[in-house]
């Protein structure tokens, strides 16, 4: 994900609804990502993104102009989903499913997409401080730095978040193993 242009935030913050749907076009690729990363349905993480947008345009007074968008947008985006999942009291099945067979690439698709779904299954077992950082460095190609600023932590904790998330990513989706109580 690119820098937004810095003026589309303050014409945001003042209300500009041509700012926010230039907000939309920027953002919601990765939203819908980390969406689909946290929740793990296609339909959760559509809703999610549209809450997020409508969340952040009620909540675009609490944001500072003068001060960088992306870390502001993305923790109130996080803290959406955070939300969800406290409601929650059970891991999400994915309801995607192989949208597109036809034609030589039918098996590369639905092995594709069982892929994808596999690594959605891996996902949700991970603590949601993991997935959280997981999908922000990954979803939304968001620096280490910037990971620090969203989620109000260290450096140190986004590297060792990485780290521990990664190491639990493998040993299921590799091993196919189950969680020790260190992740």
């Amino acid at each position: 994900m690119g820098d937004i242009d810095p003026e589309i935030p303050k014409r945001f913050h003042n209300g500009d609804l041509e700012a926010l749907r230039e907000m939309v076009e920027h953002c919601q690729g990765s939203v819908f990502g980390i969406g689909l990363k946290l929740l793990g349905s296609v339909d959760d993480a559509k809703d999610y993104c549209q809450d997020v947008f409508v969340h952040a345009y009620e909540k675009r007074q609490k944001y500072d102009p003068e001060r960088p968008f992306e870390p502001w947008f993305y923790k109130l985006a996080l803290n959406l989903g955070r939300q969800r999942l406290r409601k929650r009291r059970e891991i999400p099945k994915s309801d995607a499913m192989p949208e597109k067979i036809a034609g030589d690439s039918a098996e590369r698709s639905v092995i594709e997409d069982e892929r994808k779904e596999h690594v959605r299954h891996v996902l949700q077992k991970l603590k949601p401080k993991y997935r959280e950082c997981l999908a922000l460095r990954f979803e939304s190609d968001m620096q280490l730095h910037e990971i620090a600023q969203t989620l109000g932590i260290s450096l140190g904790a986004v590297k060792t978040r990485l780290r521990r998330g990664l190491m639990a990513f493998k040993e299921v989706y590799v091993k196919g193993g189950e969680f020790n109580e260190v992740y």
